[in-house]
């Protein structure tokens, strides 16, 4: 019978390492079969002279149903609960090693990856210093890496910082993502920034990260009023047309001329003004057209639009003749919001044998008609007068 028990109680042992060991939660535990073997031997001693008695055969019974009791306890509570017993503490250690190796090779990713970046970026904890890449501080005129909210701000153009403020304060946790313009002084220049950015909503902790681009182009040639030196030209329109023409695709061309970009760059400068375009111009493409090749720059401020989309020409067609401003964009960059306001000539080519110099010409009269003083609205359509 003693045979049978040790057999027992060692295959229950087993069965209770294999299953803490498919659960992850620690090692081996021989304390229990020590319990086990050194309450089997009391108990042989005890009852030495009743060895095949019933009342040995009891005790027995009894070791090992609350043995077996035990460990389905002692299971149940290491499956479930969350404090750490001294048996998980090496496997807690090696699962902690490993996330520190994880933590450190994202941590080598980001900084590589923001080494590459040709934008600077920034952070800031709640009540902390400012921590910009050295891009950052480039754009900035910063001399440290690490600066406070008062070097930040002197920083930004007074006009521009009021409005910059607002938009931080006014991110929530169901819009934390902004993007804004403003200038800065940096050694005695002023440069236009784009700044993207997302306020962080952890716990009770609140962050920032943002990403900075410089526009100024008379600087930085890679900025994004680029677009105004990247548009096809006049000979690139009428390449197009005359294709378009030969292969009897219906197209609207509009001729637009950005009539109050003079007065912007008089009050402004001329950086706001080509801010203000180049804005507008994105803003255009990406409303009318789905290809970088029916936006054309024919001179000045003076841009033709090709539009092969049936819906958008109805789209157009019903805004201007109900009195719409689809083409009235208004831009803001920091402390400056303007309205661009083009005059528009438009010239409808079905296959009617027209060339591309009637086209042209035609969408042309039709804009110089809109220049006049005389005439009351900013578009006129040329086939419809």
């Amino acid at each position: 019978m003693e045979l049978y028990a040790v057999i027992t109680i060692i295959i229950v042992w087993l069965l209770f390492n294999l299953v803490l060991k498919l659960a992850n939660k620690m090692k081996a535990d021989y304390s229990y079969i020590v319990t086990f073997a050194f309450a089997l031997s009391l108990g042989y001693f005890y009852f030495t002279d009743m060895i095949g008695s019933t009342y040995y055969d009891y005790f027995t019974y009894a070791l090992i149903g609350f043995f077996i009791l035990i460990l389905m306890m002692k299971v149940l509570v290491s499956l479930f609960r969350k404090d750490i017993s001294t048996f998980e503490y090496h496997q807690l250690e090696k699962n902690l090693a490993e996330i520190n190796e994880i933590t450190e090779l994202l941590r080598k990713r980001f900084i590589s990856t923001i080494e590459l970046l040709k934008d600077g970026m920034c952070f800031k904890d709640e009540g902390e210093d400012f921590f910009g890449t050295d891009k950052f501080i480039e754009y900035f005129g910063l001399e440290n890496n690490v600066f406070n909210q008062e070097m930040f701000e002197e920083k930004i153009y007074k006009d521009d910082l009021p409005q910059y403020k607002n938009i931080i304060e006014k991110l929530t946790k169901k819009r934390p993502n902004y993007t804004t313009t403003y200038r800065v002084k940096n050694k005695g220049n002023i440069v236009w920034i784009k700044e993207t950015g997302k306020k962080i909503f952890l716990n009770k902790k609140v962050s920032l990260i943002s990403v900075i681009k410089p526009m100024d182009i008379r600087q930085f040639p890679e900025s994004e009023i680029d677009v105004l030196n990247q548009l096809p030209i006049y000979k690139n329109m009428y390449e197009e047309i005359q294709k378009l023409v030969r292969q009897k695709v219906p197209f609207t061309l509009l001729m637009i001329h950005l009539s109050n970009v003079p007065n912007i760059n008089e009050k402004y400068g001329r950086d706001v003004g080509d801010l203000m375009m180049g804005e507008y111009l994105k803003k255009l493409r990406y409303n009318f057209i789905k290809d970088n090749h029916s936006l054309y720059r024919v001179g000045g401020i003076n841009f033709a639009l090709i539009i092969k989309d049936e819906r958008k020409v109805e789209l157009i067609d019903r805004a201007l003749t109900h009195g719409g401003d689809l083409f009235n964009l208004t831009m803001v960059f920091g402390g400056i919001t303007q309205t661009l306001f083009p005059n528009l000539g438009i010239s409808e080519s079905p296959y009617e044998g027209k060339n591309a110099n009637q086209v042209i010409e035609e969408a042309l009269n039709a804009l110089k008609i809109t220049l006049k003083d005389s005439y009351d609205a900013n578009y006129r359509y040329y086939d419809r007068n």
